[in-house]
């Protein structure tokens, strides 16, 4: 049996293995030292390895032999990812719906980008090439802040089993997890926190000069963290046969790949949502148009108490559609036309976070902003040009439903001449 072969059976049932065909190009740090490395086929796919070539200088030897990651898309497990063609795409088609090819694409021109497009119960929904995804910037940051949106839900449930665990380290795991999120921390400096860092002022606490207000059992567990210790101690140990270790970057990093949720897109998603609710409330403040973006990143800086630029945390997309939509206010208008932010609360205090470690889905507020960025297309696209692609989809719908509906035409006899013999059967031989 050839290796080629013994390869797609491999591929087949998800076993590691790899393909001679692929040639590794580069990896990712979405999750700080947890690499990911990208090989390409000859079609120009991306497939995850586990390891760079061995003759790359990003090899790392503690990982072996490079493999295939069984866990991603690949044409002998999921070929709804692909076309006919053999072209990745950055998501999956819907079975029974079969998509419309884009006449003018160009992988280096923002509006033509976009590969094919459908529309499913009302929604016209776009796909990429999972290949311009990974070389165009724009798409990727973009593709990131989806795949963080679809996946913060069961992030959530996991991190809340992992923090009502019995298991210390699970604990300890779940609740950085839960600070991460809901605290907008990033795991590096949660790693290097010490118990000095560490003030309660009530029932909110100062970590690493930033406030949030948590729920009792948050709080209880916070407290026992700085029990009895020295303020220089590590915040984050957990006991081994060493004795207490503290809790290192690379676990972490493991951990967020494993649920899929890169920790820098998580704070860029929650950073576009929290701008999107500052603009939306500034609307109903009638906050002049020339003032409000200035005003929304110095109070988005408050929030996350931070000296540091901001404006590269916001999702440029969501901010462009905030600052249009606040633009287009009517005047005299007692309602604001900010259609692309978040439903308005009457208690908002962006100053300090909110922690709840029951929290196993997304808020109101948050459900609104993720339902937009699903529908939002990834690449540039105006109004018009929108509308155009929906008549062309409505267009083509009501093709095959007008031909369904046409009479048949009635059927022309045969004539004798035309009549074929009828096929051998078990019984008759065929004439010689």
């Amino acid at each position: 049996m050839n290796s080629a072969r013994v390869t797609n059976i491999k591929k087949a049932f998800g076993m590691p293995s790899a393909d001679s065909a692929h040639q590794y190009v580069f990896r990712t740090g979405e999750y700080g030292t947890f690499y990911q490395y990208w090989w390409r086929d000859p079609a120009g796919n991306y497939y995850r390895y586990t390891n760079a070539a061995e003759t790359s200088p990003d090899f790392d030897a503690f990982m072996g032999a490079p493999l295939l990651d069984p866990s991603q898309p690949l044409p002998e497990k999921n070929p709804e990812f692909f076309t006919a063609e053999g072209y990745k795409r950055h998501m999956a088609v819907p079975q029974g719906v079969e998509p419309s090819r884009n006449p003018a694409y160009n992988q280096n021109d923002g509006r033509s980008i976009w590969f094919e497009v459908f529309q499913k119960s009302g929604q016209t929904k776009y796909i990429y090439l999972d290949a311009d995804v990974k070389e165009n910037l724009d798409l990727y940051v973009q593709n990131q802040l989806r795949v963080v949106d679809a996946s913060l839900a069961n992030y959530r449930a996991y991190a809340t089993s992992l923090f009502t665990g019995k298991h210390p380290k699970d604990k300890l795991t779940g609740a950085v997890m839960l600070l991460c999120d809901q605290g907008f921390y990033e795991p590096e400096e949660l790693t290097q926190a010490t118990v000095g860092d560490v003030e309660f002022i009530d029932q909110a606490v100062m970590l690493l000069g930033r406030k949030f207000v948590c729920d009792l059992r948050f709080l209880d567990f916070m407290t026992s963290l700085v029990a009895g210790r020295m303020p220089t101690d590590p915040l984050f140990v957990y006991q081994t046969v060493h004795g207490l270790v503290p809790m290192g970057p690379n676990y972490l990093n493991s951990v967020f790949y494993t649920t899929r949720v890169s920790p820098k897109f998580l704070l860029c998603w929650n950073a576009s949502h929290l701008f999107s609710r500052i603009v939306n409330r500034m609307a109903f403040q009638k906050v002049p148009a020339e003032e409000v973006e200035e005003a929304a990143f110095d109070e988005l800086a408050r929030t996350l108490s931070t000296r540091d630029d901001v404006r590269y945390l916001v999702d440029f997309k969501v901010r462009v559609a905030l600052l249009r939509s606040y633009a287009n206010q009517v005047p005299g208008s007692n309602e604001p036309t900010v259609t692309k932010s978040l439903t308005r609360l009457m208690v908002d205090d962006f100053g300090i976070a909110v922690l709840r470690s029951d929290l196993t889905s997304l808020r109101q507020d948050e459900q609104e902003f993720s339902t937009w960025l699903q529908l939002e297309p990834m690449h540039d696209l105006s109004p018009a040009e929108e509308q155009q692609v929906q008549e062309e989809l409505q267009a083509q719908q009501q093709e095959p439903a007008a031909e369904e509906s046409a009479p048949a035409a009635p059927e022309t006899p045969a004539s004798p001449e035309d009549t074929k013999e009828p096929p051998p059967t078990s019984d008759t031989e065929a004439p010689e």
